[in-house]
């Protein structure tokens, strides 16, 4: 092979290996593009599967309240995995059997939610990095007799958020705050 041969091969070579970083950058770049473009979807949707979960998880423990003839306390027993050993955790209920922790001579507490939290689904705070807060709101739903309703609020600093009511059991859809 002669001189000039042996470069024109590396000139093409070069060309090549250049065209296909470029489409690879190219690959690259659309890919980071769209997965930014859906990545608050994907956070809803994992969000929405909390929600999800805690929803299941009330309506379980009302039910083994029903089964229990309706205590004070609802004991679930909950075998762990790892060894084969079972916890028992004793959850507060309402009179209506409804997760709901007891008001300190009727002063609203925001850690009541906190603690709401814990007994439903006893994780920490945090979805995908993200902290949990949770804010318990109550409203006043009758003049006449100063009746208050009150619910719990968990969101995530991106602004969804859902409720769950202490008084019925109802877990809301995923909400977005604006």
């Amino acid at each position: 092979m002669t001189l000039q041969q042996v470069s024109a091969k590396k000139g093409k070579s070069v060309a090549e290996n250049l065209i296909i970083l470029a489409m690879i950058g190219l690959l690259m770049a659309t890919f980071i593009y769209y997965f930014f473009k859906q990545e608050a979807h994907l956070s809803r949707v994992g969000f929405d599967s909390v929600a999800n979960t805690f929803s299941a998880r009330v309506t379980g423990i009302h039910a083994q309240w029903f089964m229990d003839n309706k205590p004070r306390w609802v004991i679930i027993k909950e075998t762990t995995t790892v060894n084969g050993d079972s916890e028992s955790n004793r959850i507060e209920v309402n009179e209506a059997g409804w997760i709901d922790v007891a008001l300190v001579k009727g002063i609203s507490n925001q850690n009541e939610c906190r603690k709401i939290w814990q007994q439903v689904l006893a994780t920490p705070m945090v979805y995908m990095k993200q902290p949990i807060s949770a804010v318990s709101v109550n409203i006043k739903t009758n003049t006449a007799t100063q009746q208050k309703n009150r619910s719990c609020q968990y969101s995530l600093p991106s602004g969804e958020y859902f409720e769950y009511q202490p008084s019925n059991g109802k877990v809301s859809k995923i909400k977005v705050r604006e």
